[in-house]
């Protein structure tokens, strides 16, 4: 064997040598964890790919049922009401009366949600389907905060939910090219040719259900409650603000960093679909972007949050966000729709370090409360910014729609978070500075 084959091996070697400690590394990561967090980003992953399957579609497919673009702001505004109006009671159940119970509720209200999506005839019933689905986002969501904040510490917090999140996004990664591949079989980017999609998810989502009701356990902190009184309902709420955490000033913090979704989300394909000629590939190939994206630096970005904190990564990445808005306003050929799409993930990362904060800064047994107070105020901004964004696509300028939120984010949110304490070292039980 001469030089060359020895140093070909050699690098091999290292290759796979590296590979096995990444693997021991994860492994070892995943086991030091409760089996709750194993059991909530088991549930995510399958969710994710379901989820792939309609995301880049859907708009699409509302419109084509008959809705306009103030209409389909509008299914996302009365979504969000709705979700605002179940947040505090949802909240204060998952944190009184059992995660484990909501949880199950969740998946199967998102079963439901699905099949009337598949056999929708009108988009009124778009928006029935939609409101079914409330509850159900705000039982996995909030369960989801309380089992992180019960299962992983602040050390592990961040890198805990971008490996969950990341390994939602490889089992996503599938999902648009298969969605395209059976869109191209059964009708094309028409009403029909999407509809058997959300079948797949309604079967799917059943098999989420198995997952979720055989390994799932009640946290520790709710098995030791006695019972649910509607009379605690107000002083509960009142001892989440009696904590010494700045939850007031973070609130402001939070809905701010919800605007940017709220207000764009149903927007960006269908500007790219009618505004820069972008087909069913190019929609999935956006997809697939950002599920890439977010493969490559999630987990990264997170280490580096859990070892210099939340702060300095928002303010590393939210420019990148930025640039996604204004790369799709400009983009001239599929490439920088893909590109657009790509750094649009960073939003998504940066928003995770900002639900990071906002866990960190309350004490474990309050998680769902929290998240509950978050809905009521989140849908100040979460209502009407979707219909607001859908007046300005229809009347004004359809790239305002993602030029505005930037000029919010700048203006307001990134001077208020400079006012707000890193939470990386705070106590993981009780939410308090620990030195």
């Amino acid at each position: 064997m001469g030089p060359a084959a020895g140093t070909f091996w050699g690098s091999r070697a290292m290759q796979t040598a590296g590979i096995l400690d990444v693997a021991a590394r994860a492994k070892g990561f995943l086991v030091r964890q409760k089996r709750n967090y194993r059991v909530a980003i088991s549930r995510q992953a399958i969710s994710s790919f379901l989820g792939n399957l309609t995301a880049q579609y859907s708009s699409i497919y509302v419109t084509g049922l008959g809705a306009n673009p103030v209409q389909l702001g509008g299914i996302s505004g009365v979504a969000s009401a709705f979700g605002a109006l179940l947040s505090l009671p949802v909240g204060w159940l998952v944190d009184r009366y059992s995660v484990k119970k909501l949880y199950v509720a969740g998946v199967l209200l998102t079963a439901v949600a699905a099949l009337m999506s598949g056999l929708a005839p009108t988009w009124q019933f778009i928006l029935v389907a939609t409101i079914v689905a409330v509850p159900a986002s705000g039982f996995l969501g909030a369960g989801c905060s309380v089992i992180c904040r019960d299962s992983v510490s602040n050390r592990d917090r961040l890198t805990a939910q971008n490996t969950c999140v990341t390994l939602a996004s490889l089992s996503g990664l599938l999902a648009p090219m298969a969605a395209a591949m059976l869109i191209s079989r059964t009708g094309g980017l028409t009403t029909e040719g999407i509809r058997p999609l959300y079948f797949l998810q309604f079967l799917g989502y059943l098999l989420v259900f198995y997952v979720v009701i055989r390994w799932l356990e009640e946290p520790s902190h709710i098995r030791r409650l006695h019972g649910v009184r509607a009379s605690d309902f107000v002083r509960d709420f009142r001892q989440l603000f009696d904590t010494s955490s700045p939850l007031k000033r973070w609130t402001a913090v939070a809905v701010l960093t919800s605007l940017p979704a709220a207000m764009t989300a149903p927007f960006v394909q269908l500007y790219a679909y009618e505004f820069k000629g972008a087909n069913a590939a190019i929609l999935a190939a956006m997809t697939m972007a950002m599920i890439f994206t977010r493969v490559l630096f999630g987990i990264p970005l997170g280490r580096i949050a859990d070892r210099v904190g939340r702060k300095r990564l928002i303010y590393l990445l939210t420019p990148l966000w930025y640039g996604s808005f204004i790369m799709l306003v400009l983009a001239q050929s599929p490439l920088a729709l893909v590109g657009a799409a790509a750094l649009q993930t960073f939003y998504n990362i940066a928003s995770g370090a900002a639900g990071a904060m906002g866990l960190e800064l309350v004490p474990a047994e309050m998680v769902g409360r929290w998240e509950g107070v978050l809905g009521v105020l989140g849908g100040l901004v979460t209502i009407p910014a979707p219909i607001l964004g859908g007046l300005v696509y229809r009347n004004w300028n359809p790239a305002y729609v993602f030029l505005l939120p930037i000029a919010v984010d700048a203006l307001l949110r990134l001077p208020l978070l400079a006012t707000m304490p890193e939470t990386l070292h705070r106590d993981s039980n009780t939410g308090e500075d620990g030195g």
